[in-house]
């Protein structure tokens, strides 16, 4: 069973994202990313697509494949990053 840690809103030149973020017993929370078009939430099909757009817009330089790892990120570790890179940015504004 998942339980709701946080919810974190992004914005975006192309519009406002919300991440959920869930515990599911996995080390690194699961994630649900939606657009926001007014009232209305709209899920993001690929989430990973969608970090690695925001990633270059705030240009947080997170990288997708490390050199020191053999295969790239997964959706759940570039999450984490991202949402930790722009709340830590957040709070300096």
């Amino acid at each position: 069973m998942k339980k709701l840690m946080s919810t974190v809103d992004v914005t975006s030149v192309n519009g406002v994202y919300r991440f959920y973020q869930f515990r599911d017993g996995n080390s690194l929370p699961q994630i649900e990313l939606y657009k926001l078009s007014g009232e209305k939430e709209i899920a993001v099909q690929n989430v990973y697509g969608e970090l690695k757009k925001l990633n270059d817009e705030y240009k947080f330089k997170i990288k997708y494949a490390p050199e020191n790892r053999k295969s790239p990120l997964n959706t759940r570790e570039l999450s984490d990053k991202f949402i930790r890179e722009y709340k830590s940015k957040i709070k300096f504004i």
